[in-house]
């Protein structure tokens, strides 16, 4: 399963354990970042007919700190599928007996986002004629790798805001 792992906070092992440091951390995680974080994601997802939840979770370790943002709920496989990419594989029609879909002459489909990682603006579909295949061959996708777009672009913020957040949390002390 795709997810972002961030990674902050200069080893200082003195004081990671200490209880009071930790849970100001925390507190900063769970108010300042992963609101930012899963707000990020659902930029992405904003104009998706299928909307992913995401959930985030902060694991602490003796010399750093990570944040892990993962999709959740029903939808979870669209963003998987998207953001990883796809092999070949058939779709078969399931709830009818053929698929349709435009296809062929001067139509053209331009999908809602592009590798790797630019999303937004809508899917469209221009010309064509209609298609009632019972199955068809899908050529696979390229993978968005929407995670690592998000990590590059806000991984100074987050380091900031780690960093500012450890030395408020020692001067405390």
């Amino acid at each position: 399963m795709p997810t972002v792992a961030m990674r902050a906070v200069r080893g200082r092992k003195r004081f990671a354990n200490n209880a009071r440091v930790k849970r100001y951390m925390a507190d900063v995680i769970d108010n300042e970042v992963k609101p930012h974080f899963i707000q990020r994601f659902k930029m992405v997802t904003a104009n998706w007919k299928h909307q992913v939840d995401f959930q985030a979770r902060k694991f602490f370790e003796a010399d750093k700190i990570r944040l892990n943002v993962f999709p959740a709920g029903e939808n979870k496989k669209i963003w998987i599928y998207v953001s990883g990419g796809t092999r070949p594989h058939r779709i078969r029609a399931k709830r009818a007996k053929t698929l349709a879909f435009l296809w062929g002459g001067h139509g053209s489909y331009k999908a809602k986002t592009k590798p790797p990682g630019k999303f937004g603006g809508p899917g469209t579909v221009v010309g064509g004629t209609m298609h009632f295949p019972p199955a068809v061959n899908h050529p696979g996708s390229e993978p968005r790798e929407f995670e690592k777009i998000i990590a590059e672009d806000e991984k100074d913020w987050y380091n900031r805001t780690m960093e500012n957040a450890w030395k408020r949390a020692i001067r405390s002390l």
